[in-house]
């Protein structure tokens, strides 16, 4: 039997260095921790952080499809952050139907969702800037969530000890911004600049303490909402 031979290293090394190149994750420059308490020193879980370059453009980001649940009376989940451009798909998981509406700004949209049924929306950015959408349904007057569209890849949300990390891609001046819907202070938006030379921690106190108050199903409503 004769064994055909494997071509010389020096041919299959620039290859393997191409497939390598490919498949290599963006390289982050440095990470901003941001980590965010009451007054009292209180850990504050689920704040929207996100983050804006000053003086210089984000890399560049495929669009994404982001899914709101319509599941057990409520909207799963209850605070969604998509970039510009995002789509986002909203997928009734209930046996009854919800009539999804939203009044805000150039964000209006209404739709009814049948069992078992998607439809889907591309928000907009509110004059340039960050959009904040109010929900409900119809049907379901206690049902309420919020989806906030900001023109940047850097955000998240802060965990249960109030911490989130930033993986930013350039060094440089950045426009940081918390959100909540209820949280205290204008628009619901605390901002400032912070200059990210290295990896850095910044500890940030709220004027206010947050006070979450998730929506609850109105049991008194069931009977008379149990066809729909």
């Amino acid at each position: 039997m004769q064994f055909k031979a494997l071509p010389p290293l020096t041919v299959i090394k620039p290859l393997l260095t191409a497939a390598l190149t490919l498949s290599t994750s963006p390289i982050f420059a440095e990470v901003l921790e941001i980590k965010v308490s009451n007054p009292d020193g209180s850990a504050v879980d689920t704040m929207v952080i996100f983050a804006e370059p000053i003086g210089f453009n984000p890399p560049d980001k495929v669009s994404e499809k982001v899914e709101i649940a319509q599941e057990e009376w409520a909207f799963n989940p209850f605070m969604t952050v998509v970039q510009l451009q995002d789509e986002v798909a909203f997928t009734n998981k209930d046996d009854f139907t919800h009539h999804i509406y939203s009044i805000s700004g150039n964000n209006r949209f209404s739709f009814k969702l049948k069992p078992k049924s998607s439809n889907s929306i591309t928000p907009e950015l509110n004059e340039n800037s960050a959009a904040q959408i109010a929900m409900g349904c119809n049907i379901h007057d206690w049902m309420s969530g919020y989806i906030l569209v900001v023109d940047t890849p850097y955000f998240g949300k802060t965990n249960k000890s109030g911490v989130t990390q930033l993986e930013l891609t350039q060094t440089g001046s950045y426009k940081v911004t918390l959100w909540h819907p209820q949280l205290e202070s204008e628009n619901h938006l605390l901002s400032q600049t912070i200059d990210v030379q290295k990896d850095v921690t910044i500890e940030w106190k709220l004027p206010t303490a947050l006070m979450v108050q998730l929506p609850e199903v109105n049991e008194d409503e069931f009977d008379f909402l149990e066809k729909y």
